[in-house]
């Protein structure tokens, strides 16, 4: 079976697709072990689940291949989770090229990442890549996160834009917040629109946000979408 990247920016949404994708493979998982708020609570034989924040090197990549050379218990296959693989070292994802290319048909990988950034193409050419969408109330977190910053985006000049993209952690999560803040932006009264940022540009800008984010879906790096945007952000006047 081939790997499977899942891309998404909230860990309890992540969690929420991997408990319904275990639960198909191992169809005898418990109910009472489903994924919890803190983590996976499974004694599974079948399972290597490794957590976020666990470190993620070489002897990892080892473990992983000689649990997938072992038999199943009870399970079709065995199954391999990383709830963050992108904290994986390049030398630990080079380690693990071979054990995804030689994944039986019956076994699981799964990889899961807030972004694609820190992931060797040679790896996410050998995944499936899905890109899951934050839950409607997650957006309302990046407006905290991401306001203040974007509004002193608008009055940037193109260097301190790049800047900023390149520093950003999370560009997946910044990339669907100015969907967010943009749309927001085009239902506002046009009495309350900010000085400097005129209607037709906030329209001809958003529809630049919806074609970036197809963009991502097609795996286009993420950096570059963003500092292509960034050329094309509307600057205040």
């Amino acid at each position: 079976m081939i790997a499977r990247l899942l891309i998404c920016t909230s860990i309890d949404k992540l969690r929420e697709e991997l408990s319904k994708t275990l639960a198909s493979h191992l169809k005898n998982l418990p109910a009472s072990t489903r994924l919890r708020q803190a983590g996976l609570n499974v004694n599974h034989p079948d399972l290597l689940y490794i957590q976020a924040g666990e470190k993620l090197g070489i002897a990892e990549a080892k473990r992983i291949k000689e649990f997938f050379s072992l038999k199943p218990y009870s399970a079709s296959g065995r199954a391999v989770v990383l709830e963050d693989a992108s904290i994986l070292t390049h030398e630990a994802q080079n380690a693990l090229l071979k054990t995804i290319e030689e994944l039986s048909r019956e076994a699981i990988l799964i990889l899961g990442a807030s972004s694609d950034n820190n992931l060797l193409p040679t790896i996410l050419s050998r995944c499936e890549i899905i890109r899951l969408k934050p839950k409607s109330d997650d957006t309302l977190v990046y407006h905290s996160k991401y306001s203040e910053d974007l509004e002193k985006l608008l009055n940037s000049s193109f260097e301190q834009r790049f800047e900023y993209i390149e520093k950003l952690k999370e560009r997946e999560e910044f990339l669907h917040y100015m969907v967010y803040f943009f749309r927001q932006k085009m239902i506002e009264p046009i009495t309350l629109a900010r000085p400097g940022l005129a209607r037709p540009e906030v329209t001809g800008f958003l529809k630049e946000l919806l074609q970036a984010e197809e963009w991502a879906k097609q795996n286009v790096n993420i950096r570059a979408i963003l500092e292509y945007l960034m050329l094309k952000l509307p600057r205040k006047d």
